[in-house]
């Protein structure tokens, strides 16, 4: 008995959504170049064309990135994007406290909180995952899963 697995994809099918690149290391960046194909001489000068562009420049579109190649350019909008995190939500107290809560993507949230008169300059506290086991009662990503 002979059996056949259909592994096209379907056109109703959900391909899975594109992966933001602002966030990435440098390296990781010129991992992503080279997972492309590119020579890693290369991938490390455009992984910091990509870099410069997004953190100097402020660019969320490849297409403004002139320095780099328009058939890369175009490789790259089809397989990435340059989405940097939303400010879902700012919250100010009397007392001078002030809440961010960035939205990395869909139930994917953060928050940062900074506490005037901590010392001379304040104290802030800012999310560097997804969810928290500290459970501090002001703070919204401590209420998340831990990612």
């Amino acid at each position: 008995m002979k059996i056949e697995l259909d592994l096209t994809r379907r056109g109703d099918a959900a391909s899975p959504a594109p992966r933001s690149l602002a966030g990435l290391s440098l390296p990781a960046l010129k991992a992503e170049m080279e997972a492309l194909g590119l020579e890693p001489k290369k991938a490390g000068m455009r992984a910091k064309q990509l870099r410069r562009w997004m953190h100097h420049f402020g660019v969320q579109e490849f297409d403004g990135m002139t320095d780099v190649a328009k058939d890369l350019r175009a490789e790259l909008g089809e397989k990435f994007i340059l989405t940097r995190p939303e400010i879902a939500d700012h919250q100010v107290s009397r007392d001078g406290t002030q809440k961010w809560l960035a939205r990395f993507g869909p139930g994917i949230e953060g928050e940062s909180v900074y506490i005037p008169d901590v010392g001379k300059a304040g104290a802030l506290c800012v999310s560097s995952q997804v969810g928290c086991t500290l459970n501090c009662t002001f703070c919204h990503t401590g209420t998340q899963k831990l990612v």
